[in-house]
């Protein structure tokens, strides 16, 4: 099967000090990938490389190849034309992502107008089938409501609304589900997974649910500050870790962590 996205050898350089060495993988059409590590390992640095969104004076090194173009090498007018519409995005915090004086029915609508030639009543009739496929109606979430007025679960799925409005190739999923109770958080997922199914979409999601992780993803990838130390198909990296720092992680898990973020761990190595 060939790749959607294939990275290789991708590194970041912030002002100050290196994030990402030399990370290389590969993700496929329809399969979900999950990166985890603790905090600091340079995950969301990989997500905002993906979607082009790196702060001022972080320098990416690489190739980002999307469908076999390199996005490293585009100028920024066309990671405008590709995000919302070939790349979608989740971000961890809704309420940074979401603008407070805009009606959520608006700000799901701006994507399907951006980057498609829907008329204005196909946009409306669109955005409130997003709405009810997120379940947002369900919860008598009107498109006329403002982001104060949801919940911090309702804002999230205003937010994958918007990231699946023009079935992305590629979803790239922040820690979503960070501040989600475990039955939205499954919720979530299911529909995310669904998409991959109907639409052959990939997606990129970041977690530290370890149990969310080993339930929904097909392949793993674990960062330790910022380089790539074990990956692999979940169900053999969760039952025959290879490298202690990913047995230091499933150990956590199996000690009542596996929904706390990672901190810091004792320093690992390959044993000579």
């Amino acid at each position: 099967m060939n790749s959607l996205l294939h990275v290789r050898d991708l590194s970041v350089h912030s002002p100050a000090q290196p994030i990402l060495h030399a990370l290389s993988f590969t993700l496929e059409p329809g399969r979900i990938l999950a990166v985890i590590g603790e905090s600091g390992s340079g995950k969301s640095t990989l997500a905002l490389s993906l979607m082009g969104l790196l702060p001022p004076g972080f320098q990416p090194r690489g190739e980002l190849r999307l469908n076999g173009q390199n996005l490293l090498t585009l100028p920024e007018s066309q990671w405008c034309q590709i995000r919302g519409k070939t790349l979608g995005m989740v971000f961890q915090e809704p309420m940074s992502a979401l603008n407070p004086t805009r009606r959520i029915g608006a700000q799901i609508a701006d994507t399907l107008r951006l980057h498609t030639t829907l008329t204005r009543s196909e946009i409306r009739d669109q955005t409130l089938v997003l709405m009810k496929q997120v379940g947002l109606l369900k919860a008598g979430v009107s498109e006329r409501a403002y982001p104060h007025q949801l919940s911090g679960g309702q804002r999230q799925r205003a937010l994958l609304a918007m990231a699946l409005a023009c079935k992305p190739a590629l979803l790239i999923a922040d820690e979503f589900t960070t501040a989600l109770d475990p039955r939205t958080c499954e919720d979530m997922m299911a529909l995310v997974r669904q998409h991959t199914e109907a639409h052959r979409m990939a997606v990129l999601m970041i977690s530290h649910d370890l149990g969310l992780v080993r339930h929904h993803a097909d392949h793993v990838l674990v960062l330790k500050d910022g380089t790539c130390v074990e990956q692999g198909p979940t169900a053999s990296l969760f039952d025959t870790p290879v490298h202690p720092y990913t047995q230091a992680l499933l150990s956590m898990s199996l000690h009542g962590a596996a929904h706390a973020p990672f901190t810091r761990l004792p320093v690992y190595t390959v044993p000579a």
